[in-house]
């Protein structure tokens, strides 16, 4: 029997969106939320084959998890899947994105929608890489949903270990290396502060772009510190 994990962030019973959840950042995200007692409705592209392994992963946690099949950039298919999510579950109170694409003008197309889906205030973070151009994304939607009482943030990191999957797993080593941390970023690591800035504690933070990477941009910018 898998034993439940201590929820402390205040997400039980939370009802969230990860697009993209069935992998990489996406799934971490998911699983934390998830590890906290939120339902969590993981959207995938069809055909995608880890829609199966990712419900494996997020099955036995103290929240639970659904699967939906999505195309982002297909605005009718958006604002289709949030009246589904009002109808059937009340409410939307979490929206993460996992940035897979770097064009994240999607989400500009669907702000009073997803605004609407919010009952009583919540939150929009977006996950990805420090290289996605999300500053101007974020600032727009923090001051368009900020009238809804949403706090729209983003988490990025400069790059990931993925463990066996990395696609480059000599650069992952030689950035350990040089990590003021003295390693570089798991999937975890982002989702840890997703899930903050998606506690009631958060609500003040508004329209910020947060660097989850152990100090690893601050040798780009200040040079090594030993």
């Amino acid at each position: 029997m898998i034993e439940p994990v201590n929820t402390r962030l205040g997400l039980e019973g939370k009802i969230a969106l990860v697009t993209s959840g069935t992998h990489g950042l996406g799934l971490a995200v998911a699983s934390k939320l998830c590890d906290n007692g939120a339902h969590v409705i993981i959207t995938t592209s069809p055909g995608d084959v880890d829609a199966e392994r990712a419900l494996l992963v997020l099955s036995g946690k103290p929240g639970s998890a659904s699967v939906v099949s999505l195309d982002i950039h297909d605005e009718n298919a958006v604002r289709t899947l949030l009246e589904r999510v009002k109808l059937e579950r009340g409410r939307l109170d979490l929206f993460v994105h996992h940035a897979v694409s770097p064009d994240l003008t999607p989400l500009l197309n669907v702000v009073e929608p997803l605004a609407k889906t919010f009952v009583d205030g919540g939150r929009v973070v977006v996950a990805g890489y420090t290289v996605t151009p999300v500053h101007g994304v974020i600032r727009t939607l923090a001051l368009e949903m900020a009238w809804y009482r949403v706090a729209v943030n983003a988490v990025v990191t400069t790059i990931v270990d993925n463990g066996p999957m990395n696609i480059d797993p000599d650069l992952v080593d030689r950035l350990a290396i040089r990590s003021p941390s003295g390693r570089v970023t798991v999937p975890e690591d982002v989702a840890n502060a997703v899930a903050l800035l998606c506690t009631d504690e958060a609500a003040w933070i508004q329209g910020q772009v947060i660097t989850a990477d152990g100090g690893l941009e601050l040798l780009e910018r200040w040079g090594e510190t030993r």
